[in-house]
């Protein structure tokens, strides 16, 4: 994220995003993941 300039407020709400999608796949057991494709 770094790389590409992105300010940290908006790399710390990214993070947090992709955090969240990751804990959602998990929570649900992969029921979600279909819908995110």
């Amino acid at each position: 994220f770094i790389d590409q300039g992105i300010p940290q407020g908006e790399r710390l709400i990214k993070l947090n995003q992709i955090a969240i999608q990751q804990m959602r796949i998990l929570g649900t057991g992969g029921s979600e993941r279909k819908l995110l494709k």
